[in-house]
Formats: C-alpha cells, structure tokens, sequence
C-alpha cells in the first residue's frame, strides 16, 4: 500500500530530481557570492525549511571554515526578536516562497538570498540572490523533493563559499547514493514490529540531528505519531526519561557511531521498539538528511497506512494553510 502512495512515488523520483538540481546550479554561484562576504549567514525557514538551516549549520561545522551560520526559526526573525549584527546576510528558506513569516522578515532586509523551488514567489522575485530547487513531481503535501532538493542547494552554497572540492565530490554522489536508500527502505520498514506507538523519539549524531528532526516532523505529520528529533546525546539522556514500553526510537546513524549504540541500549532498557535506519555507505554525513529520509518516510507512510490515515493529504492541512500562507 505504502507504494501506491503519491509520497513514496515522490519519493522513488528524488535521484533524478536531485540530479536536475544539481546538474543545474541555479543560481548557486549567485547566492555564494552574496553570503560568502558575510559575517555571519542568518539561514532561517520554518518546519522542515528550518531543517535545512539546521543542516547548513551543522555541515558548516565539519570541513573548511567559513562565515558563522546561525539557524533560525522563521518566526523568530520575522517578529523583530532576532539581534542583527552588521555584517549579517539572510539566507530565506521556502519551497513555496510565500510562507507568511519569511514574507514579513525579508521586509527588513533591502538584500538578501533565498533558496525555493518557485522563483516567481514574493520570497524568490525580491531575492537580491536565489537558487532555484527543481521539484519533478509533488503529489502528496509533504515535501520530500522540495526538501531535499533545498538541503542539497544550501549544501552547493556552502561548498562555493568555502571552496570545499570534499563537500562537492560528496554533492555528485548524492542522487545514487539516495537511490541506494530508495532501494532499502521498503523492506526495511516492512520487516519492522512494534511500530503502533503512541510516541516517538529520532535521534542522529552530528548532521544527522538535523536529519533526526525531519524524521520526527515526518511521523507526525504522515503517521500522527507525538515525535521529537533530537541529537543522539540527547537521545541518550533527557529523551529516553519518558520512554515506556511500546513507544518507539528511530535511530539515523552515519557510519560507526559509539553513541548511537549507546543511546539504543539506554532507549532499550527503557522499553521501547528501537529500529536503527538503514546506513548507506560511503555517505558523507552532512548529507545524512538526504540520505536517512527514504527510510524515515518509509516508515511514516507505513505507520500512517496502517492506521487508516491518508499521507497524501493529511488532515491538518487545512489548518495549517490558514497559519502558514502569506
């Protein structure tokens, strides 16, 4: 059933959609060349766009240096409650480019870079910069091209800014490295047990926390499972206090990882059903966030299918449109 499912036709075409935005670098040098004299990139979105933030973050810490990024959440910017130093660029994450508070935060800034898959959208006609991300198809409301599509662009950025050849190589591996995450997905997530839970904890080390919080929003936006995605540390300490006996822990790693084991066995001792994702190999972890997103939506869609909820179009839809849209 979870096959038959708009999101994981989504899903299955995310190589070749990468590959297209890749291979075209839309405005990537562009966007580069703005942020690359900054002192400081504000990189903000909300939801999963803030997650891309997240994931520029963290890559940034790992490999050459370059400007400090900050990520932030959207409506933190737009509401005047984010501090501004001189010097600073803003980097607005949005596929749609019309989400209400990167609409109210660019209104402070006469020059800033976007990132979207609509160039056309308030957030990508009034960009001093923007590179554009190529979405194939988008037949469930949840984003799986759009967002990936957006992490592998921020990650093109930080590799011009930086001039990191590792971070680039990595980038031209990722569409057949993804396609090799499409192929374990599936079984992975069908051979799971325990998976009607009433909570839900993903964890990941380094770039995979930010992997983590995408794998949470997806459980509860296409499963409607309560999740949080934290850090693995975290996953190891403040997040299993509450674990019992049927709720469940989603563990991302990126290769050998002494913490995540050790952050399985204390969310084990705790009760819970904890599934580790399957690793691809040879993966770069910055892009843990495209790489792990195969088997977090997997997952989610087989959570949602089985409870009789329609991941195509959530319920909530309606609801957050009214919040969201500008």
């Amino acid at each position: 059933m979870r096959r038959e499912t708009g999101l994981w036709q989504d899903v299955s075409e995310l190589p070749d959609a990468l590959a297209a935005t890749l291979d075209a670098r839309d405005g990537v040098a562009e966007v580069a060349a703005l942020l690359g004299g900054a002192g400081r990139i504000v990189a903000t979105g909300n939801g999963a766009a803030y997650y891309v933030a997240v994931a520029l973050w963290l890559a940034s810490l790992e490999g050459p240096a370059g400007p400090e990024v900050v990520a932030a959440p959207s409506g933190l910017v737009a509401r005047g409650a984010f501090r501004w130093r001189p010097g600073d660029a803003l980097l607005a994450i949005s596929s749609s480019g019309e989400f209400r508070d990167l609409v109210e935060a660019i209104d402070d800034q006469p020059a800033y870079a976007a990132i979207t898959a609509t160039p056309d959208s308030t957030l990508g006609s009034r960009a001093a910069a923007r590179a554009l991300v190529t979405v194939l198809n988008q037949r469930a409301v949840t984003h799986t091209q759009a967002f990936c599509g957006a992490v592998a662009t921020a990650l093109a950025v930080w590799a011009e800014v930086t001039d990191d050849a590792g971070l680039r190589d990595a980038l031209s591996r990722a569409p057949h490295q993804t396609g090799a995450a499409i192929d374990a997905a599936p079984g992975w997530a069908d051979g799971a047990d325990g998976l009607d839970a009433p909570l839900a904890v993903a964890f990941g080390s380094g770039p995979a926390w930010a992997a983590a919080l995408e794998a949470a929003l997806l459980l509860k936006e296409v499963a409607g499972v309560p999740a949080e995605g934290v850090e693995t540390r975290e996953g190891a300490t403040s997040a299993m206090m509450a674990l019992r006996p049927g709720h469940l822990v989603l563990s991302l790693p990126t290769g050998d990882d002494p913490l995540v084991d050790e952050a399985e066995d204390a969310c084990r001792a705790r009760g819970a059903t904890v599934l580790r994702a399957p690793a691809v190999e040879g993966a770069d972890r910055r892009l843990a966030t495209i790489t792990t997103l195969p088997a977090a939506v997997a997952l989610s869609a087989r959570i949602g299918v089985e409870r009789g909820l329609d991941v195509d179009r959530p319920a909530w839809l309606d609801d957050y449109y009214r919040v969201a849209r500008a």
